[in-house]
């Protein structure tokens, strides 16, 4: 009977330390990536709408990292077929002091950058797919504001916990180590825990 009693309270303690921990993280949507964005539009020659348009969906690539530990992400590509995210996310890396502050800050661990994943290969895809049903799940909607599968969203009503400020552009970051990172958006591309284009990420 103690023996339980001691299992119990072993129990609750960590339960009580895990989300402890948890709360502790910032959220994505809190780090600054103003220098990210500037240097998107005054070396890459982006319009500030497609540099903000870019910097939600990293904030949530981010946000599912955070959300999903080991699971494996993909990055998504937007409705033309370009792979802004993973651009965004690239430049965020070249600032690799910050980006060590800002992963350790959200995930309390750096998240590498993974190019072992094969694009166009089976496991690729299924993280594609996966990425997908997690994104519209959680955000009820597409990637790059497309319309969501209305069966995404209605089919596992507890997957979806938004953070309140998910969507906004205000500030966010990184990705999770030990989690993968991909992408979906939809349309063929990479995992950022093994994304298309080569590279992976949330898990390396």
């Amino acid at each position: 009977m103690v023996g339980w009693i001691i299992i119990a309270v072993l129990v609750v303690i960590l339960a009580a330390a895990a989300q402890q921990s948890a709360s502790s993280k910032t959220n994505p949507a809190k780090i600054d990536l103003s220098s990210v964005r500037e240097a998107m539009m005054e070396k890459h020659g982006w319009t500030a709408h497609r540099t903000e348009t870019a910097e939600i969906e990293y904030v949530r690539f981010l946000t599912l990292l955070q959300m999903r530990p080991g699971f494996m992400l993909v990055p998504w590509l937007d409705a033309e077929g370009r792979d802004d995210l993973d651009q965004f996310w690239h430049q965020h890396i070249l600032d690799t002091a910050k980006y060590a502050a800002d992963c350790n800050a959200m995930f309390g661990r750096m998240i590498h950058h993974n190019p072992r994943v094969v694009r166009g290969s089976e496991v690729e895809q299924e993280s594609v797919e996966k990425t997908r049903r997690l994104y519209e799940r959680t955000f009820g909607s597409g990637t790059f504001g497309s319309a969501a599968d209305p069966e995404f969203v209605s089919s596992c009503s507890s997957c979806a916990a938004v953070p309140s400020d998910a969507g906004s552009h205000s500030g966010h970051s990184g990705h999770d180590g030990g989690s993968g990172g991909g992408h979906d958006g939809g349309s063929g591309g990479h995992g950022c825990g093994g994304h298309g284009c080569g590279h992976g990420c949330g898990g390396h």
